[in-house]
């Protein structure tokens, strides 16, 4: 019986890869349809809230937590966060170039300007209502230097005010990552994940946000209100 072990985990293993979705090929091969999903999630989304987790994911620290999201756009973010036990750890709220971190935790208050803590802690030149356009998958596209269709995605090459950016959709006209490079080197990438059906539009329930050092925070969302 012992011998039989491996062969019948191998054929298991063939089957449930065989099993397995597969990704789907391309079927639309033109910018403008992919730029025009962009602009009506974009036109949709005024307001936001949310509810899931957040998990912050480096050498120095790893945690995770419960996380509230309250958006309104262009320029105003809220994040509550709290224990598993809803214990209120803290808050962050941005309005503007505005920042206030609320550290219940270590009863302290940090302030200061995003741009400023962007440019100095992941080198990226961001305002906050751009910032906030990428968070929900909506980044603004300048001017694309090219573009590439692939078997199962498209990627668009663009330059702005300096920083290359290199952003990449799916089949289903989903955008599932988006690049940010400077002098040729990445410093910062977010990857959307498990897009939903939320009123007239999808969205990311899942959010991965790296720094070009392989620091990350991802953010899971169990339930989202979108103009609500």
């Amino acid at each position: 019986m012992v011998r039989c072990k491996f062969p019948i985990l191998l054929i298991l293993g063939i089957f449930l890869i065989s099993c397995a979705p597969s990704k789907k090929m391309l079927t639309y091969k033109d910018s403008k349809i992919y730029f025009e999903k962009i602009k009506a999630r974009d036109n949709f989304v005024k307001s936001l809230t949310a509810t899931g987790n957040i998990t912050v994911d480096s050498p120095e620290f790893s945690n995770s937590a419960k996380l509230k999201v309250n958006l309104r756009r262009p320029d105003t973010l809220m994040l509550k966060i709290e224990t598993i036990f809803g214990i209120d750890l803290g808050e962050v709220q941005i309005y503007a170039d505005n920042f206030k971190l609320i550290d219940r935790f270590n009863d302290r208050v940090l302030q200061g300007k995003v741009s400023e803590y962007l440019q100095k802690y992941l080198g990226i030149d961001l305002t906050i209502d751009e910032l906030v356009d990428i968070l929900i998958a909506c980044p603004r596209v300048g001017e694309v230097e090219s573009q590439s269709f692939e078997d199962y995605e498209f990627l668009v090459f663009e330059k702005k005010e300096g920083r290359d950016v290199i952003l990449k959709f799916n089949s289903d006209l989903e955008l599932e990552s988006y690049a940010f490079f400077k002098s040729g080197v990445k410093v910062f990438e977010v990857i959307y994940l498990k897009y939903a059906k939320v009123k007239d539009i999808t969205f990311p329930r899942v959010v991965r946000i790296y720094d070009g050092s392989g620091r990350g925070i991802y953010l899971n969302f169990s339930e989202i209100n979108i103009n609500s």
